[in-house]
């Protein structure tokens, strides 16, 4: 697999993520899922100073951004996802089926791949899992905190 390559599309990814962010950040936690007929992103950010998360759909709302530009951007971000899903598949690599990627304000990124098949599973449900491993967040609706629970008691083995 080309380092090089694969260095520019993250590269990619998170130039479209931090010209997506209408203000100072600290640190970008990016979802993207990827498969032959499913493409799927959403980030989350936290402002400079700031413990609460900002998700990357409310950015329109929150800053009068018009919705045709962060739409353009979005979709700049899944085509970046995608060529890098399709960079693993074309150099023979096995694919994954999601990854999260976070940067940090000062440069530093890591990437976490998943490769569960993902076929079965709820989208929204998934969501919720992904907010509470990688942003803390308890949902507040009861049926969302009852999916949530009982995903971690079904996964309570692995978390020991």
């Amino acid at each position: 697999m080309d380092e090089n390559k694969l260095n520019t599309i993250y590269q990619e990814i998170a130039e479209t993520v931090v010209e997506t962010i209408p203000e100072e950040w600290s640190k970008v936690l990016i979802y993207g899922e990827i498969l032959e007929d499913v493409q799927k992103g959403f980030f989350y950010y936290y402002p400079e100073g700031n413990d609460s998360p900002v998700y990357c759909h409310n950015i329109p709302e929150f800053f009068s951004i018009e919705k045709e530009d962060y739409r353009n951007l979005w979709r700049q971000l899944i085509n970046n996802l995608e060529k890098l899903w399709y960079e693993f598949k074309n150099s023979d690599q096995k694919t994954w089926t999601s990854l999260t990627m976070i940067i940090q304000s000062d440069g530093e990124f890591n990437i976490d791949y998943d490769y569960e098949d993902l076929s079965d599973a709820d989208d929204y449900e998934r969501r919720i899992v992904w907010e509470h491993k990688y942003l803390g967040l308890w949902p507040e609706d009861e049926d969302d905190k009852e999916v949530l629970e009982q995903y971690l008691e079904s996964n309570q083995d692995e978390n020991e």
